[in-house]
């Protein structure tokens, strides 16, 4: 599962450093694999551990950016070819 988010365009510098805590703690409870930022600074791509996208919506929705609608989700369910 990959949770490609899109910044509304607020200031979210107020919130940035619990943001980061908040994604450190996903990580560590399993579910954020890896954090990216997308080129243009648009907003994050997160891939996610085994999880589907309600699952997602709701455990992401605990981000303070995206408690306070500084950014929003689409989320995309990814093939695991590994095994083919």
């Amino acid at each position: 599962m990959q949770a490609a988010g899109h910044l509304t365009g607020n200031d979210i510098r107020p919130r940035l450093q619990a943001e980061g805590r908040r994604a450190a703690e996903l990580r560590t409870e399993g579910l954020i694999r890896d954090v990216f930022v997308k080129a243009d600074r648009t907003g994050p791509i997160l891939v996610l551990n085994d999880t589907d996208a309600n699952d997602a919506r709701d455990r992401l929705a605990s981000l303070p950016f995206a408690g306070h609608e500084l950014v929003t989700f689409d989320y995309i369910e990814l093939d695991d070819n590994s095994a083919a």
